[in-house]
């Protein structure tokens, strides 16, 4: 499998890619990923709180990585497999989904092979990039799209003149890196914003982690941006071999739900987090997800029940299981497959189920009373395929609708019905006024087809307005942004910005057809005090007499108001 590198180049060329080597350089991915994450998130386009393009890549790169089990198997053909069915199952968010086909495609491309030359790998490439595209409706350039597709094209190329499986990836990350930078003359939105495109990069920064570890280079796993001349301060080494277990050993995995913990959100981040490494805690005052890698499981459980009962406990030896890669992680950098499914419903009323994405007691409890089980999820915290597909499966009916209730959730959705023996339809409500439009269009008397058509008509008829804070300066759609101003987004494109909610509220409304309308609904957040949200309401009956104004406590965090007009 190995051969005298080119001229120069000291090392041994290695020309076959067998399971052992996918594996391990998969790791050094995501160790490569984990560094950089924070790096991705930040080019979101929006400056709103929801950029996790990279968080997304990340915990659907981990549970790929983590569906490989701790054995190794030199089957290329069955690693990359299991590969593509984690990636499936934890895919979270557009970008996630994407790079969950690009695996799938992978899969495809080296079929039955237990290791693959060159040219076997750049066919592999070349299935990838043609199973991602075929997975999106609408395929736009300037996207990872685009870089995966110079990737393929570098990769058919450079086999015709190299036996060397890492000159060719270093072939292959030269173009994802010069695609990357080309996103921006693709879309003018990325070129407005001064940004490269967020999933691109993710997958650039993916290659060079698997040609880190081909090369058998150190993979910094400090946090730093892709690219950046600062010296590393800690370091791993992904090579041939694996790396080394430290004397006591990697530790244990902890992970565990606490609803309605005792403390707020920001102090039970704040205490656990340094009880271990690799610490990763999401949530609200509601729900929080924690995940730590510690010595010491009992001590952080015994201080994490002070918060109140503990649900999903699981705690693994990540030194028995060889969760090598994994323990090398940086504090606050690793992530956990996000928000649990918290199935609350089984199905609606009648013989077609129905389950809704939402995040916020107050939109769970409404989702609920109209009959749909809930998934908890959202803006910063999309559900995965596996936890709709738990929803899903949940639901005592035979045929569901799956409501994802965000732009980002949508194609996830859109996976669920290929792993389930039930009859899945999605009806692509964009926003959660959408979603709970279109379940008070359901007919308990009427079937899957029927529902969901009229269901989708259901979602033409709703105008959805999200007020929030920038979370950095920008510019966008022609408006100049500063970090922490108060923006107005209509149907998901920001149209006002200020200093006051009520300020942009009344722009973003001005800017409506108010005539056309006669309900709105607003839906105050969970910063948002009652009296607060009764001088909103009032203001905007002022301000609008048309219209009737109703109020209603979303809970929602990060948007203080989303408005509903119908």
């Amino acid at each position: 499998m190995s051969s005298p590198a080119p001229a120069g180049d000291t090392r041994t060329a290695i020309t076959r890619c067998d399971g052992v080597l996918f594996r391990r350089s998969l790791m050094g991915s995501l160790i490569w990923l984990t560094a950089n994450r924070d790096k991705v998130n930040q080019l979101n386009v929006f400056p709103v709180p929801d950029g996790d393009t990279g968080t997304n890549m990340l915990l659907t790169l981990e549970s790929a990585i983590e569906e490989m089990g701790p054995d190794e198997n030199s089957d290329l053909s069955q690693v990359a497999a299991t590969v593509a069915h984690g990636a499936l199952m934890g895919a979270r968010g557009n970008s996630g989904v994407i790079l969950s086909q690009v695996l799938r495609g992978f899969s495809q491309g080296v079929g039955s092979h237990a290791s693959v030359d060159c040219k076997q790998l750049a066919h592999a490439f070349e299935e990838a990039t043609a199973v991602a595209y075929k997975g999106v409706t609408k395929p736009t350039e300037g996207t990872i799209l685009t870089v995966a597709r110079k990737v393929s094209e570098a990769a058919v190329v450079k086999a015709q003149d190299t036996e060397d499986i890492a000159d060719l990836i270093q072939s292959v990350v030269s173009a994802a890196q010069r695609a990357v930078d080309d996103t921006p003359s693709q879309l003018a939105v990325l070129r407005e914003a001064g940004v490269v495109d967020a999933g691109g990069y993710g997958l650039m920064v993916i290659l060079e982690g698997f040609l880190k570890t081909v090369k058998g280079q150190e993979i910094p796993t400090t946090s730093r941006a892709s690219r950046a001349p600062a010296a590393p301060k800690e370091t791993a080494k992904v090579g041939a071999h694996a790396l080394e277990t430290p004397e006591e050993g990697w530790g244990f995995c902890t992970e565990f739900l606490i609803e309605r913990p005792a403390k707020a959100f920001d102090v039970v981040r704040a205490e656990l987090t340094p009880m271990g490494n690799s610490a990763v805690i999401v949530g609200d005052d509601q729900l929080v997800r924690v995940h730590i890698h510690t010595l010491d499981p009992g001590g952080l459980i015994a201080h994490a029940t002070s918060y109140g009962p503990l649900q999903k406990l699981k705690v693994e030896d990540m030194t028995r299981q060889h969760h090598d890669i994994l323990a090398q992680e940086p504090p606050d950098a690793d992530q956990v497959p996000g928000p649990a499914a918290a199935i609350n419903g089984h199905s609606a009323t009648g013989q077609v189920g129905v389950v809704a994405v939402a995040a916020g007691e107050g939109f769970r409890r409404i989702f609920e009373e109209l009959g749909a089980g809930v998934v908890e999820g959202g803006q910063t915290m999309n559900p995965s395929t596996e936890d709709l597909l738990e929803a899903v499966t949940a639901s005592s009916a035979d045929e569901v609708i799956i409501l994802p209730n965000n732009k980002n959730v949508i194609m996830t959705a859109q996976q669920v019905s290929s792993l389930s023996d039930k009859a899945i339809k999605v009806v692509a409500s964009r926003t959660v006024p959408e979603g709970i439009s279109a379940l008070l269009n359901l007919d308990p008397a009427a079937g899957l087809e029927q529902n969901s058509a009229a269901m989708a008509s259901a979602l033409k008829g709703v105008q959805t307005i999200e007020v929030t804070h920038a979370v950095r300066s920008t510019s966008v759609n022609g408006l100049k942004i500063r970090n922490g101003d108060m923006i107005a987004l209509v149907n998901g494109k920001i149209t006002r910005a200020g200093k006051d909610a009520r300020e942009v509220m009344d722009g973003a409304l001005e800017g409506l057809k108010i005539d056309a309308f006669e309900l709105l609904t607003i839906y105050a957040g969970a910063e948002v005090p009652d009296t607060e949200a009764e001088e909103v309401v009032g203001h905007v009956r002022e301000q609008f007499p048309k219209l009737e104004v109703q109020l209603q406590r979303g809970e929602q965090e990060h948007y203080p108001y989303i408005l509903s007009l119908e």
